[in-house]
Formats: C-alpha cells, structure tokens, sequence
C-alpha cells in the first residue's frame, strides 16, 4: 500500500483524536473481533457464506449519553467461489482479498450508556451509519458502513457491544466477476458488499479530573 493510501486510512482517526483531546471523560478506545463475509454474484442473501476473521480498533468520542462519534481501523478477508452459485463462468472463479479499511461513523443509543457509572447496569440496542474507504487487493475502494447492535456496560468504564455491520460498496469487482445482462434484478442490486459480525470492547478514557456525582 503506497504512502497516499496509508495517508488517506490515518486521516480518519486522526481527525477524531484530535477533536476528543480537548473533551474530559469522553473518549472510549478499544478492539474489535469477529468475521467478515461478502455478498455478490456468488452470495446474494447468505449471511455467515464464507466467513474470515477480523480484528480492528475504534475510537469513539461521546457527544453525550446517548450521541456519538467514531473512527475504526480494521483488517479483515472475504472470500468466495463461483462453485457455490448458480453461476458457471469457465474456468470457475475462487477469489480472497484482503481489507485495510477506515470509517467515520455516527452513532445513536436508544437508552443512554455510561461506562462510569457505578449505580447501575446499562444496556442498550443502537444504530450506526457512516462513511469510509478501505484498500481491497490492489484497489481503493468508498463505502457507505451501517449497522445495529447491542451495547452493555457493567460500569467501571468497561463497554461490550455485539455488532452486525454491512458496507455497501461502490464496486462490483469484489469477486473478480460482472455479472452479464440477463434481466434479473438482484436482491442488493448489482455492487457487491461485505458484512462484519463480532465483539466490541471500549474503556472510556479516564482525564484524571474529579467527575461530579450528578454525571455519574
């Protein structure tokens, strides 16, 4: 990857970073765990087709208990097989490509999360939508990320969230195959995507200020 691409990947989390040093007992950082998988020609509707593993890390400013901000990095692998499909292109097509992405998203809790609490147990289903880029193969390539989950909190700024996340690419080469003409109208259109479902883990930041109990 050339030093624009790696530019263009850090400017995300830079841009959040910079804007979160300035906030007190606001800044969640931390991992992300699980599988990616894609959607294309060779996979129209099958969640879980093919699936590798992913790790990444996020960063997440918190506007308030509810509204949010992040930044994540991720790397991750999907992969396929025309076999697996009512497609017979000669030869058969076998394709894996690796990611090194970046997104900036929004995110919004239906109930309010705050790891610093020490009153209570918070739990919360959330959704999220953003944009971001992501180097796949020997390609740049623009996304539209998006997805729900369900955030927990024990307290002591530990976070855990389950997260089910879909990137609507602009690209149909994926898979190494376009599809011809033949009239069919497929179910997510004709640009492949890919999909991430794992674990999120966030500690929130401590600022070593003293936290005010109304705010707890």
């Amino acid at each position: 990857m050339n030093k624009t691409n790696i530019l263009l990947l850090s400017l995300t989390l830079c841009s959040l970073a910079m804007l979160a040093g300035k906030a007190q007992d606001s800044r969640d950082f931390g991992i992300q765990v699980g599988t990616t998988y894609y959607y294309g020609e060779f996979n129209e509707v099958m969640p879980l087709y093919s699936p590798s593993f992913a790790m990444g890390v996020i960063f997440r400013y918190n506007i308030n208990h509810n509204y949010s901000i992040r930044a994540s990095a991720i790397y991750a692998n999907v992969s396929g097989s025309s076999s697996s499909a009512n497609i017979i292109p000669d030869p058969s097509i076998n394709f894996s490509k690796n990611i090194i992405g970046a997104e900036a998203m929004g995110e919004f809790n239906f109930y309010s999360i705050n790891p610093i609490s020490t009153r209570k147990v918070n739990l919360s289903p959330y959704v999220n939508a953003g944009f971001g880029i992501a180097q796949m193969g020997t390609s740049l390539i623009f996304h539209i990320p998006f997805g729900v989950g369900l955030k927990f909190t024990p307290g002591q700024r530990h976070t855990f969230a389950l997260e089910w996340r879909f990137h609507k690419t602009f690209t149909d080469k994926i898979d190494d195959y376009s599809n011809p003409d033949d009239g069919r109208k497929p179910l997510l259109h004709n640009n492949d995507w890919y999909s991430f479902i794992g674990l999120i883990y966030t500690y929130r930041i401590p600022n070593n200020s003293y936290i005010c109990p109304a705010y707890r």
